[in-house]
């Protein structure tokens, strides 16, 4: 009876764990806000002939977070970093300014 009362708690953690991991966006979905977010950016944002690619995802307040690099060319070493901005409820997507970046960084 102890050994049950002890595997409870690491039981719960468990399930709640699949049940939140389950809950993002699937493989599909994040392919393609990754590849939005990427031609958004260099549509609005990004230096003529740079190359934008995702590098890095979150989830923060119900949204996808993109971080995307930018850089001269594709064999350029350096890039600049800028995120993009899913909202799945009303399907649009921002860039945050530099003054807004703290606010959807991890």
């Amino acid at each position: 009876m102890q050994s049950m009362k002890s595997a409870f708690p690491v039981l719960v953690l468990a399930s709640l764990t699949l049940i939140s991991g389950c809950s993002g966006p699937s493989r599909e979905e994040l392919a393609r806000v990754k590849s939005e977010c990427a031609s958004f950016h260099k549509q609005e944002r990004a230096k003529f002939g740079a190359v934008v690619k995702p590098i890095d995802h979150w989830t923060k307040d119900g949204h996808i977070v993109v971080e995307l690099s930018e850089k001269a060319s594709e064999d350029a070493s350096k890039y600049s970093s800028h995120l993009c901005v899913y909202d799945k409820d009303k399907g649009s997507i921002a860039l945050p300014s530099v003054f807004e970046r703290s606010r959807w960084s991890k």
